[in-house]
């Protein structure tokens, strides 16, 4: 599907930014030996999925245009989590989230801006739902995965993903709509912008 396919006003909208191989592979296969259904593509959430009440491509070139002032940034996954309200295993941000907390912001504006259901919290899911029995120990497992992966933990997130979600459909009927990269540090540089040394620093350019 293209991103001028669609015009309804209708559906869900959400962006995300996929993790890059090869710790998107040891991602996967680590969240296989954990509880829940098939795991989506390993990926941290930007903007959490909300109702349109606007077209696709209204709400599409809204987001495009603003992250055309957003330079890709550095990101390393920190600590195993539980989210304490619906007992799902995450993985938070040791760097990286006060950048993910500013794209979420900037995006989550007109007529995208809603309130999200759950306090906005950047992460990358681990589990689906664990019974209250087993959490701990689940926990403990996954900890104990995540300290033994023999992968780099840390990642540059350079582009954010588009999704759409059809009226009716299913949570496996997301759509990628399109892919907007990020500006890389070396074109702000030759444009003249101010980029900060440091590559974790903020990400506006």
């Amino acid at each position: 599907m293209t991103e001028n396919s669609q015009s309804a006003l209708s559906g869900s909208f959400a962006l995300v930014s996929y993790i890059p191989d090869p710790l998107a592979s040891a991602l996967h296969g680590f969240r296989e030996r954990l509880p829940g259904e098939e795991s989506p593509q390993p990926h941290i959430t930007i903007l959490p999925r909300r109702l349109l009440s606007i077209s696709v491509e209204e709400a599409s070139a809204q987001c495009r245009k603003l992250l055309t002032d957003f330079c890709e940034f550095g990101v390393a996954l920190g600590a195993v989590r539980t989210f304490p309200s619906t007992n799902v295993l995450y993985l938070d941000l040791s760097e990286g989230a006060s950048q993910v907390h500013r794209l979420h912001d900037a995006l989550s504006t007109g007529e995208l801006q809603q309130e999200e259901e759950f306090e906005f919290r950047p992460h990358l899911t681990l589990s689906g739902y664990v019974n209250e029995e087993d959490l701990s120990s689940v926990q403990k497992q996954a900890e104990e995965i995540w300290r033994d992966l023999d992968v780099s933990k840390t990642f540059v997130l350079s582009e954010v993903v588009g999704l759409w979600l059809q009226p009716e459909a299913g949570s496996a009927g997301w759509q990628r709509l399109w892919s907007q990269p990020l500006r890389s540090r070396v074109r702000a540089a030759y444009a003249g912008l101010p980029v900060s040394p440091d590559p974790i620093a903020d990400q506006k350019c």
